[in-house]
């Protein structure tokens, strides 16, 4: 038995060549019309669609401000994660220093983070009055926030006072 080997059996150098070849699949098309699927023979003319942005600044302003304000909910989410850091660098601190009321006011209840989720997703995500600019950039801080989730387990998988709220509560 013979096997195929691709590195071995390329011996000659391949060259381009001017002859069309024609696929056997699609000679036997040609000669069967019923497979076709236009019964008339006339070519059909198909129009291309070019997609193209406005320009350098293809987004304006309320559209980036909103994207923005976007990535606020999985910076509020992950802060928890760089307080060691930021307590490190008082320039960190000043300019975090403003946030601390929202960030408070997110932290507060614990179905915050899930409402804030829902809100983005179904008020902006799924709204097409928003610009796609807007849309992509919303699902991202999105997926940013889910991401923000195993960082989460696995603190709570390592934290023994989380383990033993849970076994004394079943």
């Amino acid at each position: 038995m013979l096997l195929f080997n691709p590195i071995t059996s390329l011996s000659v150098p391949l060259t381009l060549s001017p002859k069309i070849h024609y696929s056997p699949s699609l000679s036997s098309l040609k000669k069967h019309p019923s497979f076709l699927t236009n019964k008339n023979h006339n070519p059909t003319r198909r129009k291309l669609l070019i997609v193209q942005a406005k320009g350098e600044d293809s987004a304006d302003g309320p559209d980036r401000l909103i994207s923005a304000i976007c990535y606020f909910y999985p910076f509020f989410d992950g802060i928890q994660y760089g307080k060691y850091v930021i307590t490190q660098f008082t320039p960190i601190q000043v300019l975090i220093q403003p946030l601390f009321p929202a960030i408070k006011v997110f932290k507060s209840f614990p179905l915050n983070g899930f409402l804030v989720f829902l809100t983005l997703y179904f008020v902006v995500v799924r709204n097409p009055n928003f610009s796609r600019y807007v849309r992509f950039n919303t699902m991202q801080a999105i997926v940013l926030d889910v991401l923000l989730i195993f960082p989460d387990l696995l603190e709570r998988s390592f934290n023994p006072k989380e383990v033993a709220k849970v076994a004394y509560c079943c």
